[in-house]
């Protein structure tokens, strides 16, 4: 043995195995673990622990649900002040108890529920007031920005992304999806003169039929298309020889970010602000014979 001073030899007469982890009796002898249960429950040693007794009813005493079909259990007894029958929380109103009549199961129902409606009530004029802040901030280019970051809060509330980014590298948008595979219209731009201006254009505020979504800062451009596609079930061949890619715009002007490298990444567009976070994407397809006769400064833009 390599290592003969480690371990006890099993005292039981017709074991006497080595033990690296034995068990020593009050009594001085030592077992394996299997034989050190032999030896207690033999009867033999007066020094030897004695088994514990576990009553199960009152240490793991499960409190079934009443109801019909229901299964659940509890740790704690509730009991209906009416019919004295145990129920769980979901069922704790319930039909089948003679002492409650309709009106009463009516009331008690109500007051459960009103909180709730209210609350959604409250919430829908609460997101009603933020997106109507939201367009008056827009009033003008300087103050984009900051209906980003607003935006940003709102998108990180429900955003959906590779739970294996690390939080300080996430980057938030609310992205459109496409509602075809046909290939968008699309206008390139080879002046800056033909360039909208940021003044003449407007950020819809409101995120309805969008994906808050999230990506990371390290990754390149088209790895956050791949990620977003599989955060949003977008169909994405853009690995494949097709008629159509598919490309990423800015909501605010339609301009399609980096059509042709999509190396770049995105820590170096959010830089350049090319992006900002809280922005509003779209997915869309576009003609794989557009991408292949782009010149490299042109710009895209959805018609």
């Amino acid at each position: 043995m390599e290592f003969p001073t480690l371990g006890e030899h099993c005292q039981f007469e017709a074991c006497n195995q080595t033990d690296f982890l034995p068990l020593q009796c009050k009594c001085g002898k030592v077992f394996c673990r299997e034989h050190f249960n032999h030896h207690c429950l033999s009867g033999d040693c007066e020094l030897a622990p004695k088994p514990k007794e576990v009553n199960l009813k009152n240490d793991d005493q499960i409190f079934r649900c009443s109801e019909k079909g229901c299964r659940k259990g509890n740790l704690h007894e509730m009991l209906c002040p009416k019919c004295n029958k145990h129920f769980c929380i979901e069922h704790r109103f319930h039909l089948s108890c003679p002492e409650i009549d309709d009106v009463t199961m009516s009331k008690k129902i109500e007051e459960f529920e009103a909180p709730r409606r209210q609350f959604r009530e409250a919430n829908k004029h609460l997101q009603e007031k933020v997106t109507e802040n939201i367009r008056k901030a827009l009033q003008s280019s300087a103050k984009v920005k900051t209906a980003s970051k607003i935006h940003l809060m709102r998108i990180k509330q429900k955003a959906v992304g590779l739970k294996t980014i690390p939080t300080p590298d996430r980057i938030y948008f609310a992205v459109k999806k496409p509602l075809s595979m046909e290939p968008k219209p699309v206008k390139i731009i080879r002046e800056e003169n033909s360039l909208e201006k940021i003044e003449g254009v407007t950020l819809d505020p409101d995120l309805k039929d969008t994906v808050p979504t999230f990506i990371s800062s390290k990754w390149s451009l088209g790895r956050a298309i791949d990620s977003i596609c599989e955060s949003c079930n977008i169909k994405n061949d853009n690995n494949k020889v097709t008629n159509v890619k598919l490309r990423l715009f800015r909501q605010l002007d339609n301009y399609c970010i980096s059509p042709l490298k999509m190396d770049v990444e995105i820590s170096e567009l959010i830089k350049n602000e090319i992006l900002l976070e809280g922005d509003k994407l779209v997915v869309e397809y576009i003609s794989s014979n557009i991408l292949s006769e782009l010149e490299e400064h042109a710009q895209l833009f959805l018609s």
